[in-house]
């Protein structure tokens, strides 16, 4: 069974997300962007900031009270409210964040980035990176982050995909090596789906998006999962992306120059660095910045004269004869006095270091963390990190996480402060020789709960999902959350919230407006030796209740549904679509010789919350695939569905099994909904009914 949009612009993507903490890569089918970061952490920091970042973009994208304020204008407002308040933070407890996101709409899109995560386009054999060139080698604080200068500095660069395209996001820039060996192996795929995984594929220190550009109406074909992440791979399928700007690229121009001049924005080479270099937004058609010379090997040369931002120096051009060396009168009283200044400063280095070398009385935090003799050695961590630490009542100048911190054998008081959240002590026995390792978290309490009691909201800390309301949070790390509320079809909405040490919060989320029901249309179709024939009087099950028979047109509330169409002699066609609130959906049950059996689960009386036993499947009779990977979806009833991974018992057989995710059990309606999905090579999609099934304790 397949599904079908018609757009004049379909998006197919792919998500690697990086091992290494401090990264991620992350695209969003339902608010339409792709986006991905890296960042540091401050003492402060409870979570990662890029996804900090993440979820900030995802509620400006969302849906917005006046629908001709545009995304790029909305993405550009986030953008300066995140560095305004990384700005804002202490010298010590400040952190950056190198971002790139991009948006699409019909026909056009957008790159917008803060610091140096790249972007490339491959097109027609060709490799090229986007924007500016950045250095060789990562910054250790890039320039133009969010958060690194007083000023952020913004690159915009237009897109106009073409079928074919496809563009990579990556998290670090990439070496010239892995560039040629990327351009090489993209220039070998064979179809969209190779391709995205082919861009994906790569360092697993660096996270990357595969966004492939396709034209007209087309049936989806999903590339595999296997080798990539553990999680579910959101940027599955294709998407239309919610408009950019107003049609037309002086307009396009124009709205992106007012929300730069309203924000106080300082635009892509501004000042005296970019006295050279062209445009962020070009007006005229042909002047594109998406475009850059390419090399002979299929790479675009980043160190190129006319790359944009050079001057004439950089480039190592000849200067005129006017400017050959003369030797100016002063030189010699200028060598005179620098080598006074020298030996001056030579004089204050012995000086400043004699102390050093004969010996000085130890400061009372030494005495207390180091005193004489053999003694041990603390390693000092705590959730969230930050804390001031005292050791036997001396402070010592590092903060948690302190490592290799010295002590004397014996009993130690250590006390930890995190200020206006708390605080904590703990009693330690070190040995001589010895270490000992402390670990505290600082614990609070959140309960989350519907302005609506009879609407189930999905409730987010942080970027992930934690249950639906009413949930209480009794463990949760103190400081500064950023929490969600969602469901399927809604608008997302947040706040930020402040726990501290031995307090309850209580968070209501804002249900909003019912919104509006799907238009979903299911048809059935004959594929034999003779060709294409249309199915009719066909019966058709959604949900498990009886809705008529092919051709059927459907009005479904949003949210995910099982659809079961039936042929006689024919294995039933099912498959599970997300209805999206006021749009058009096409579903197409196509039975032949090669129709496979769906996904067959026999549910349990119950599932357990205090002992839960896991839900098994196996693949169907003659099924075989080694690239089959089987997910299970469950959610509370009225709630949206989480994907987990299923494991193969045994790598010969086709069972695999899964646990139930506990923050699903944990709902007010005692119930969870549960389905299946088998993704295999070339799209192949295998699927089970939707189940209901009761929750005990």
């Amino acid at each position: 069974m397949k599904t079908a949009v018609s757009t004049q612009v379909l998006i197919q993507g792919l998500v690697r997300s990086p091992d290494r903490e401090g990264a991620l890569a992350h695209l969003d089918t339902e608010r339409g962007f792709a986006f991905v970061g890296r960042g540091s952490m401050s003492l402060i920091d409870v979570i990662d900031p890029t996804i900090w970042v993440k979820e900030k973009l995802s509620l400006a994208l969302s849906g917005h009270s006046d629908a001709r304020d545009p995304q790029l204008r909305r993405a550009i407002a986030m953008l300066r409210a995140v560095h305004a308040e990384l700005r804002a933070r202490p010298e010590r407890e400040r952190t950056w964040i190198s971002v790139l996101v991009v948006l699409f709409r019909e026909g056009e899109g957008m790159a917008l980035t803060a610091g140096d995560c790249p972007c490339y386009r491959f097109r027609a054999g060709v490799l090229s990176r986007l924007g500016r060139a950045a250095p060789g080698t990562p910054a250790e604080r890039p320039e133009g982050a969010l958060g690194s200068e007083s000023q952020v500095r913004l690159e915009m660069v237009p897109l106009n995909p073409i079928a074919g395209d496809c563009y990579i996001l990556a998290t670090h820039p990439l070496r010239e090596g892995e560039l040629s060996l990327l351009a090489r192996d993209l220039a070998q795929a064979r179809d969209v789906g190779s391709l995205l995984r082919i861009a994906t594929s790569g360092d697993s220190d660096t996270g990357r998006v595969a966004i492939a550009a396709l034209a007209g109406e087309h049936e989806v074909e999903i590339p595999p999962a296997a080798a990539l992440d553990e999680e579910e791979p959101a940027g599955y399928g294709p998407l239309e992306l919610d408009p950019i700007e107003p049609a037309g690229k002086e307009a396009a121009a124009r709205d992106a120059d007012a929300a730069l001049e309203a924000s106080g924005f300082e635009a892509p080479g501004a000042g005296k660095v970019a006295e050279d270099a062209p445009s962020a937004i070009d007006e005229e058609a042909g002047s594109n910045p998406e475009h850059t010379a390419d090399s002979e090997d299929g790479i675009d040369s980043e160190g190129s004269a006319d790359a944009p931002g050079r001057g004439r120096a950089e480039v190592g051009l000849p200067l005129p004869p006017s400017f050959a060396e003369r030797r100016p009168w002063y030189e010699w009283i200028a060598l005179w006095g620098g080598g006074a200044l020298a030996i001056i400063a030579l004089a204050l280095l012995v000086r400043a270091i004699m102390p050093g070398i004969l010996g000085t009385q130890r400061a009372p935090v030494q005495q207390s963390a180091m005193p004489l003799g053999t003694g041990g050695n603390l390693d000092l961590f705590s959730d969230p990190p930050g804390a001031a630490v005292k050791i036997d009542g001396v402070p010592i100048p590092t903060r948690t996480p302190a490592t290799d911190v010295a002590v004397s054998p014996g009993t130690h008081r250590v006390d930890m402060d995190w200020g206006v959240y708390g605080a904590r002590r703990d009693t330690v026995q070190v040995l001589s020789g010895g270490r000992v390792t402390l670990r505290p978290r600082l614990l609070g309490s959140v309960g989350f709960r519907s302005s609506d009691p009879s609407r189930i909201l999905d409730v987010y800390v942080d970027g992930a999902y934690v249950g639906s309301t009413p949930v209480a949070l009794d463990s949760i790390v103190v400081g500064r959350h950023l929490v969600r509320f969602g469901g399927p079809g809604l608008s997302s909405t947040a706040q930020e919230v402040e726990v501290l040490q031995g307090t309850r919060v209580e968070l209501i989320g804002n249900a909003g407006a019912l919104p509006d029901k799907g238009h979903v249309t299911v048809r059935s179709a004959l594929l034999s030796d003779t060709g294409f024939e249309s199915g009719r009087g066909d019966p058709i099950w959604v949900d498990g209740e009886m809705r008529g028979v092919t051709p059927l047109a459907l009005d479904l509330k949003p949210g995910a549904h099982g659809v079961r169409v039936l042929r006689r002699g024919f294995p039933p066609q099912i498959t599970v679509l997300e209805v999206k609130p006021g749009g058009d959906q096409f579903i197409t049950a196509e039975f032949s010789s090669r129709s496979e059996d769906p996904l067959r689960f026999t549910p349990p009386s119950k599932i357990s919350i205090s002992n839960p036993v896991p839900v098994t499947i196996s693949l169907p009779e003659g099924e075989w695939d080694d690239s089959m990977i089987l997910w299970v979806y469950a959610a509370p009833p009225g709630g949206s569905f989480q994907a987990r991974r299923m494991t193969r018992l045994d790598p010969s057989s086709k069972l695999f099994a899964a646990l139930i995710p506990p923050e699903v059990l944990r709902n007010g309606g005692r119930q969870v909904r549960i389905y299946f999905k088998a993704v295999g090579a070339a799209g192949r999609e295998l699927y089970s009914e939707i189940y209901t099934i009761p929750v005990s304790n």
